[in-house]
């Protein structure tokens, strides 16, 4: 087996930092977390990451001036770069290929991240080797769910095992880890007694033992 990847992250959005962790360790994909550039320069020299992702819009700063000097120093010169954009423009899409970059735009779905966190690693890889058939193993699947409450219910995308082939075993393996909450994004959450929408958010977290039910609504763990 070989070492852990690793991968920088700099941003400073909390909600979007939290479904960054879960999603990368659940992949065992080691983690670094930076909020500004002058923590992200420091984290990629103390810690050699294997592929860095940078949002463009930091407070006081703009994220493409940590890529530009990235590529300007000769041992991250090839380090594989997304970019997080509230935006993804004609502009954007020419600095990207100018600088060597993947581009994903905010709010992103975890599966959207997962499969652009999956090209970075495999990035140097596929420039001298032909592609795999079968790829690097997901590590979870995301599926379209109502959760429900007591008072509440939640519509979104929860992410199971992809090797269990039913529903209800993929649900009950993520029920039953070590973890007391579980993220949900593109949630919708609503009233019970009269379907009235309550909220909306990109990411939340659920505490399990709240859930009373969980139902599949696009079915794809057979």
């Amino acid at each position: 087996m070989g070492p852990m990847p690793k991968v920088l992250v700099i941003e400073e959005q909390p909600s979007v930092v939290a479904l960054m962790r879960y999603h990368l360790e659940d992949a065992g994909i080691g983690a670094h977390f930076a909020a500004n550039l002058d923590e992200g320069w420091r984290e990629l020299n103390e810690h050699g990451p294997d592929a860095a992702v940078v949002d463009l819009r930091l407070t006081g700063a703009n994220g493409w001036r940590f890529v530009e000097r990235l590529r300007q120093e000769a041992q991250f010169k090839e380090l594989p770069v997304m970019v997080l954009a509230d935006e993804v423009d004609e502009e954007t899409n020419r600095q990207a290929e100018e600088l060597g970059c993947q581009v994903l735009a905010k709010p992103f779905a975890a599966s959207a991240l997962m499969t652009k966190i999956d090209l970075l690693l495999h990035q140097e890889a596929r420039a001298t080797t032909e592609p795999s058939t079968n790829g690097r193993k997901r590590k979870v699947l995301p599926v379209e769910v109502l959760l429900l409450l007591d008072r509440y219910q939640i519509e979104g995308t929860v992410y199971l095992p992809p090797e269990a082939t039913r529903f209800s075993d993929a649900w009950e393996h993520l029920i039953n880890d070590e973890r007391a909450f579980f993220p949900v994004t593109d949630a919708k959450i609503t009233r019970q007694q009269d379907g009235h929408m309550v909220a909306a958010a990109v990411f939340m977290q659920v505490r399990k033992a709240e859930v009373r039910g969980a139902f599949p609504l696009d079915l794809p763990v057979e």
